[in-house]
């Protein structure tokens, strides 16, 4: 049975693909043409060659790599079969990741709205905060003045194959003590939020989970400076006394960027906060 050729523009639009497409099938030697003019040069498709382009648009729908493209055109019915179904767990896969994804975003809108939504600078509020889990590891004589430590940098790696995600703050824990200095201040623990809890069993040696649990703070919020620092926190310390508030939980410090660009000054956001009852 005779079959109708067709110039690459009528195949094109037969197939329902470009030009330029099939241009570069032919040159990767993925789909070639059943005839070429020798005089003209001119590419010519025939009928049969229809089911060949169903298997490659089929297989580039679906993400696959055009190299493996080319050794699924080699397979019997049911080595194809085999393909697709690995493909089909490769789909799974990256699924799985962007609700993965999906998750660390709507962790970080919520910190972000948290943070926008304190009232002003420098006053002492209540919040009501959810339960917040953590990769800490133990501080090395670090206080309130080492915010670039390198011992950040040693979590910041822990936890970037974790979140993947910007992270919105690191974190230090100190005992609740009457403080009048801030060189007073020394950090039992340092820690960074986790933004979902999956992937914990890769945390490092000498780092651990633990939780922040949920309640109500105690909380004051302000831009960093070593002067404000100790002021602020005694202006919190007077809260609770005035308001009769037992403290049941070590002082949690977060600290973040207040921007991120480079034409900007550095600068850092501290928010100080005690669990109360």
């Amino acid at each position: 049975m005779k079959e109708t050729l067709y110039t690459i523009g009528e195949m094109a639009k037969l197939a329902n693909v470009s030009i330029k497409a099939l241009r570069y099938y032919d040159k990767i030697d993925l789909f070639k043409p059943a005839h070429v003019d020798s005089e003209t040069n001119y590419r010519y498709y025939k009928d049969s060659q229809l089911s060949q382009l169903d298997l490659i648009k089929s297989l580039k729908y679906i993400g696959t790599p055009l190299e493996e493209v080319k050794k699924a055109q080699e397979m019997n019915p049911w080595d194809l079969l085999n393909f697709i179904t690995e493909q089909e767990k490769l789909i799974q896969m990256k699924l799985d990741n962007l609700m993965k994804v999906q998750q660390n975003i709507e962790t970080v809108k919520k910190r972000m709205e948290r943070h926008l939504h304190t009232p002003s600078l420098g006053e002492v509020f209540l919040w009501e905060e959810e339960e917040t889990t953590i990769i800490e590891m133990a501080a090395s004589n670090i206080k309130p003045n080492d915010l670039t430590n390198a011992s950040y940098s040693m979590l910041k790696k822990a936890v970037e194959p974790i979140s993947g995600f910007l992270n919105t703050g690191y974190g230090a824990i100190f005992s609740y003590e009457p403080y009048i200095h801030i060189e007073d201040i020394v950090y039992s623990k340092i820690f960074a939020p986790v933004l979902n809890n999956q992937m914990l069993s890769m945390v490092p040696a000498g780092m651990k989970v633990e939780t922040i649990h949920a309640g109500t703070y105690v909380c004051i919020v302000d831009a960093y400076h070593p002067e404000k620092y100790i002021h602020n926190y005694q202006k919190l310390m007077e809260f609770i006394e005035t308001n009769q508030l037992t403290v049941i939980s070590d002082v949690y410090e977060i600290f973040g960027a207040m921007h991120y660009s480079a034409n900007n000054q550095e600068e850092f956001i501290i928010e100080v906060k005690v669990r109360v009852a």
